[in-house]
């Protein structure tokens, strides 16, 4: 019997059709496993709760941070009138995240804080339900999409590192080099320069003990964006009066700022890692340390190769680096 054009058209239309694809789950312990879940989790709320207790601990290779002992060229520091904005600028090449995490290079983009009336509340997030005095997020986004603008259109371009702010008998020397401007920016869209300091005088660095979700993040503009969060079990601290410092700051209407942070979120079923545990882990933070930590900062490759890019304020770097090869040249030539 011969079909008809209806019967013929229908089964090369069948037959034509793309056939459904299984899709392919990546293996466990990859990075690309821990990707894979930003299209399921990255639009769910935040901030939310972190703690040792229901994270996952997963493994990753060692987090690098490249470029934070170099100097920049300049910072400015700003009251946007909702927030107090740290960004700086570089003659030549930014700091930058590898490793970890990380499955492509990240560079520093701003910094940003979150505080409250009094020293019961301020983070963002919360740690083993706690909520500290205050939280200092930093901006880091994928170097190939250029501008963090451009990058917060990607899942994997931006990712937020969190600090939380505890309270401490003494000052932090690191908080109190930006506090030093907040006088010149009392009133909100106002700026100055502070500085300048290299980053790795303001932000703790660390290799291991941090937590990572995903989650969104709202702009000003009302816009929803895939982030990564990495909140490191290492702290900032203030005293009483640094964080009164904050208080001070106005509003856009001309009133003290007493706070912005953003209440907390369910957490639901996404996944919480805890990345590379190393110490004691009987709280989720670590101890404020007595003395400051050594800076773990390497200079990148492409400075290695082109010291003369370095700052002034590095030509230590550069007599260390001479001294170091003419002592190799001796070791050779004897």
């Amino acid at each position: 019997m011969m079909k008809t054009a209806a019967q013929q058209q229908t089964e090369e239309e069948v037959e034509a059709a793309p056939k459904d694809e299984k899709e392919v789950v990546p293996a466990f312990g990859t990075l690309k496993w821990l990707h894979y879940w930003s299209q399921f989790e990255g639009q769910l709320p935040s901030p939310i709760d972190v703690s040792i207790t229901g994270s996952m601990v997963y493994l990753c290779p060692e987090l690098k941070w490249y470029n934070f002992d170099v100097y920049p060229h300049k910072i400015k520091l700003t009251n946007t009138g909702y927030t107090l904005l740290l960004g700086a600028k570089w003659k030549t090449e930014r700091p930058y995240l590898e490793g970890g995490c990380f499955m492509e290079r990240h560079v520093i983009s701003q910094m940003h804080f979150h505080w409250g009336a009094d020293m019961t509340e301020g983070s963002d997030h919360t740690v083993d339900k706690r909520r500290y005095p205050g939280e200092m997020q930093v901006l880091f986004f994928r170097s190939e999409y250029m501008t963090q603008q451009e990058a917060l259109h990607h899942s994997d371009g931006v990712v937020v590192v969190c600090y939380m702010i505890k309270y401490g008998v003494n000052p932090d020397v690191r908080l109190a080099r930006i506090i030093e401007g907040f006088s010149r920016i009392q009133e909100a869209k106002t700026n100055t320069r502070i500085g300048p300091y290299p980053m790795s005088q303001i932000m703790p660095m660390f290799y291991e003990d941090y937590f990572l979700y995903w989650g969104n993040l709202t702009t000003a503009r009302g816009e929803s964006h895939t982030v990564r969060w990495l909140v490191p079990r290492i702290t900032l601290f203030a005293s009483f009066e640094q964080m009164k410092e904050f208080r001070k700051l106005w509003d856009p209407w001309d009133e003290p700022n007493r706070g912005n942070f953003r209440p907390l979120q369910e957490r639901g079923e996404r996944h919480v890692w805890f990345i590379n545990p190393h110490w004691n882990q009987y709280n989720s933070t670590l101890p404020i340390p007595r003395v400051p930590e050594p800076s773990i900062s390497e200079l990148s490759p492409e400075y290695k190769k082109n010291m003369w890019m370095l700052p002034k304020q590095n030509e230590y770097m550069i007599i260390a680096m001479e001294e170091e090869q003419n002592k190799e040249n001796e070791k050779n030539a004897e």
